[in-house]
């Protein structure tokens, strides 16, 4: 038998799961709508060298006061497709990932003691969070909360949390998320001293490109909480569903913790906010378990499952250097979704207003915005009532036709499982293309 020291266990190499899982992930086909116009966002904005204030991509709202709150991270994307193409998203994913699921595992490993407790925290942060690791900018919040986090648990380095937030604050509307972790934190443990750079850190978030804007996004998103309920990602999570599962596991996890002592009864000030954070909505699970993580790591103290066992470090070694090249193994030219945007369909539109979905939207504010105006896309904050009543004409709950001759449409692009094509045929509508997953039509 080899040393115990010549051997790597199974809890140690258990901390690599989140690099396969990110690399699995990051190279599979574009599927976010989203993304693609943060994209589109960030070109305009360099080529007029300033944020934008108001809407320049659709038809219906154009010209309507709107923010680019994601001004910093849509400027990167725009820079980097001039460049590569879409081919850094992969890239990014992977960086930007690695670098989330290392500074979960460094507060793991600093609240669990042992790296069979790190270990689980990160299979269960991998089973929470993986399917949020889309190239949208909210990715970024997440390594930015746990910055924030490590930055937070250092007195020493509490310096650097006003300039953390204020990149946050141009990144992602969900600084506030973080900016509560911090309150609550000093809440619990009474470090009054640290209430300047909190205090700093808040004002921070109010001195970026927008300014007092960013609290004008948040208000403008707040009031269109009706509109959300009609994007998935918004909707609450049920029990059931397979990516709140994990989420909910943590939580057992960190009850238990309470009720064995193993975590003082004083983080209750931050466990009960950041639990309920999760029941909010599917878009808010992933900040939520963050927020959870030191309760999580506390519970899982102490555990010493798969430390016997492992692999000798010559070939613990090889295994973790082919884990490291995988990347470059399976690295492709990134693809969009042909299933999920219209590609060929898009080609065969006219000039002319067009009526789609907030999917199809994205894909054109992508590929012909800002010169093509859309109908809507997936900006809440922007469309309001305007994405029920987009709702309601798709689903057949309100006539089309009054609603197309106010917005004066021309044709339709629609995906071929829309209800609303047969309508638009029986009405003398004709097909001009059709694929394997959209219809364009004209009257």
């Amino acid at each position: 038998m080899a040393p115990p020291g010549r051997r790597y266990s199974i809890a140690q190499l258990a901390l690599l799961v989140p690099w396969v899982a990110l690399v699995i992930g990051a190279w599979g086909e574009i599927t976010d709508n989203s993304f693609l116009w943060h994209v589109r966002a960030g070109s305009v904005q360099l080529e007029l060298g300033q944020v934008l204030t108001v809407d320049p991509f659709s038809f219906t709202r154009g010209g309507e006061a709107w923010i680019t709150q994601s001004w910093l991270v849509e400027l990167l994307y725009a820079g980097a497709e001039r460049v590569t193409g879409l081919d850094f998203v992969p890239f990014s994913i992977l960086i930007v990932g690695a670098l989330t699921f290392f500074g979960i595992g460094l507060i793991a490993y600093r609240y669990a003691g042992n790296a069979t407790g790190a270990a689980f925290c990160l299979i269960l942060g991998v089973l929470t969070l993986i399917s949020f690791f889309v190239p949208r900018p909210v990715i970024y919040s997440y390594l930015l909360m746990i910055l924030v986090m490590l930055a937070w648990d250092r007195p020493a380095t509490r310096w650097t949390l006003p300039f953390l937030f204020w990149i946050w604050a141009g990144v992602h509307a969900s600084f506030f998320v973080g900016l509560g972790y911090v309150g609550l934190m000093l809440l619990m443990r009474r470090e009054w001293r640290a209430l300047p750079t909190v205090a700093l850190s808040g004002a921070m978030t109010l001195l970026t490109a927008h300014g007092l804007g960013a609290m004008s996004f948040l208000l403008d998103f707040t009031e269109s909480r009706e509109a959300l309920q009609y994007l998935t990602e918004w909707r609450r999570p049920g029990i059931d569903d397979v990516l709140f599962i994990p989420y909910l596991g943590s939580l057992v996890f960190a009850v238990v913790g309470f009720v064995r002592r193993k975590v003082p009864l004083r983080y209750l000030w931050v466990f009960i906010p950041f639990a309920g954070l999760g029941f909010t909505s599917i878009r808010a699970v992933p900040q939520a378990w963050l927020g959870l993580l030191p309760m999580v790591a506390l519970s899982l103290s102490g555990l010493t499952i798969g430390t016997r066992a492992g692999l000798r470090r010559p070939l613990a070694i090889v295994f973790c250097l082919f884990l490291l090249i995988m990347p470059f193994l399976v690295a492709k030219e990134a693809i969009l979704s042909q299933e999920l945007f219209p590609v060929a369909a898009a080609e065969m539109l006219a000039d002319g207003r067009t009526f789609h979905d907030d999917r199809v939207g994205g894909y054109l504010i992508w590929a012909e915005g800002p010169d093509r105006k859309v109908y809507i896309d997936d900006r809440a904050e922007l469309y309001g009532n305007r994405l029920g009543e987009f709702y309601q004409v798709r689903t057949g709950q309100i006539d089309w036709q009054p609603i197309f001759e106010r917005d004066q449409i021309e044709q339709a692009l629609l995906a071929n499982e829309e209800s609303l094509i047969s309508e638009l045929r029986d009405s003398g509508w004709q097909t001009v293309y059709s694929d394997a997953s959209f219809t364009v039509l004209h009257p």
